[in-house]
């Protein structure tokens, strides 16, 4: 099972990097193949592409990709809404969650397949 895992994180490492939307499917899988918690899915998911994070920020660090002003903006908004998110996600039930999280697939993979290309 372990060398599954892996594929699963490499091709959805590789999706995430490509801006295709590789952590819905890694909760995706976690979830149906693993048999995980939805919550504890997500948590892994966020640990997951934390530690992809790093070298991406690097790398756009190094090409002078990053707006440092609007960096600081969004890194303090998301301080802000994780903790807002912490709070709310206390008072769903796993129910709830997994139909939210379920909802929120279906319309963006809806916008993502009627979505005009440039």
């Amino acid at each position: 099972m372990a060398v599954l895992d892996f594929i699963a994180a490499f091709f959805a490492a590789a999706l995430a990097g490509m801006g295709v939307g590789g952590g819905g499917l890694l909760v995706i899988y976690l979830t149906l193949v693993r048999g995980a918690e939805q919550l504890a899915a997500q948590g892994i998911n966020l640990c997951f592409f934390l530690a992809l994070c790093v070298p991406s920020l690097a790398i756009h660090a190094y090409k002078r990709k990053i707006h440092l002003c609007l960096a600081l903006i969004f890194g303090i908004s998301g301080v802000f809404g994780t903790f807002l998110g912490a709070y709310l996600l206390s008072l769903a039930t796993p129910v709830l969650l997994r139909k939210a999280f379920g909802a929120l697939l279906l319309v963006s993979g809806t916008l993502a397949l009627f979505k005009k290309k440039k």
